[in-house]
């Protein structure tokens, strides 16, 4: 394995799962998008895990060896080499400018690694993707508190470069680390690429992407779509992401009484654009998002979108494509409506115009250059 770093920083990324693996979501398409852009300039080296989230098989990939994906480098490790002495030898070998973390809790992804860099002097940066998000820590949140707390007695993130995704996520980390060093920059979309209207058969198609969990507030959308099937529509309503938490979603089901729910499971990103091809509208009702990849690819597929003001989404100025409100049914289902109603050519124009208005300008891209400079 060759490296031109001399010219290019060397960055060791560790995420727990990244392509082709794709049920985890999010995270994997944070670092998959922020490759595509930054790839050239940067050199990334993946480690990550050989299965996908919830799964005993292991992924099509070989393992304990560094494998070209896309404009990357990535390794696959097997459970067995989840060790420190495995990290070790990695950041012997790659020598990176910067570690980059992708979890806040996960083990032998984040506090494993953290460990032994921190050991071995090497500069560190951790994105915690949300997990202090006001949503995420109400979930076991006496478990993830305490070992808040523990960090904070320990001091073991005092030497640590904070990746904050959104101002928004600055304060959430301040809150449990005051003098944390925290750099923000907004994660980088897919490319603008929107797509046809989609054929219509006389059904409204809603969509929602995202695992099936309480915290999505699924059950909120499920309400919307029946008040516009009381107001005389045939409705649709897909929901494409894995099935974390089987309860919600046998609570989704006895639900929907009066539209056609489909639970589809999770889907690999190069099918994801035919979900969104299909949909007329895309309902975003979480209590918590630290970025909101749905939001992002629905404008760049060219698709409104409804999105929670319990979101960053709250803070960007967008054009009148996305609605971001309060989790009022009448306030959705006006909007709802209204963006509905809207010509297909105006949602792609609008659309444009927040894409490159909130999601990829010059200074996003800085922002994230800045991550990652030596």
């Amino acid at each position: 394995m060759t490296s031109d770093k001399a010219t290019r920083p060397v960055v060791l990324v560790a995420i727990d799962w990244y392509l082709p693996a794709y049920r985890a979501g999010g995270p994997i398409r944070s670092i998959a998008n922020l490759v595509a852009a930054l790839g050239d300039e940067i050199d990334f080296r993946i480690v990550c895990g050989n299965r996908d989230l919830g799964e005993s098989k292991e992924l099509q990939v070989k393992a304990n060896t560094w494998t070209t994906f896309g404009k990357s480098q990535v390794q696959y490790l097997p459970q067995k080499d989840w060790t420190a002495a495995k990290w070790e030898d990695l950041l012997k070998e790659v020598q990176p400018n910067r570690l980059y973390l992708n979890s806040l809790y996960s083990g032998p992804f984040s506090r494993l690694p953290w460990k032994v860099a921190r050991k071995m002097g090497v500069p560190t940066t951790l994105a915690p993707r949300g997990m202090l998000g006001t949503g995420a820590l109400s979930i076991k949140p006496l478990r993830k508190r305490a070992w808040l707390q523990l960090q904070q007695l320990t001091g073991a993130y005092q030497d640590i470069t904070w990746h904050a995704s959104t101002e928004q996520e600055k304060e959430e980390i301040q809150r449990w680390f005051p003098r944390a060093d925290i750099r923000v920059a907004l994660n980088l979309p897919v490319p603008f690429d929107p797509l046809p209207a989609p054929v219509s058969d006389g059904a409204v198609r809603l969509l929602s992407v995202g695992r099936v969990h309480p915290i999505k507030n699924y059950s909120f959308a499920v309400a919307i779509a029946q008040r516009l099937a009381t107001a005389g529509h045939k409705v649709q309503y897909d929901i494409v992401g894995p099935i974390e938490d089987k309860n919600e979603a046998e609570t989704l089901r006895h639900a929907a009484q009066g539209i056609q729910l489909n639970l589809l499971g999770p889907t690999p990103p190069a099918t994801i654009r035919q979900h969104f091809g299909s949909a007329h509208l895309v309902l975003v009702p979480s209590l918590n998002e630290n970025y909101g990849h749905a939001v992002a690819e629905s404008i760049a597929f060219g698709r409104p979108v409804v999105v929670s003001n319990q979101t960053v989404w709250s803070t960007m100025q967008t054009s009148p494509s996305v609605a971001c409100l309060p989790l009022d049914i009448s306030a959705w289902t006006q909007a709802a409506a209204n963006l509905l109603s809207m010509d297909s050519e105006d949602i792609i124009r609008l659309s444009n115009e927040t894409y490159h208005h909130c999601l990829l300008d010059p200074l996003h891209l800085e922002a994230q250059r800045t991550l990652f400079a030596p």
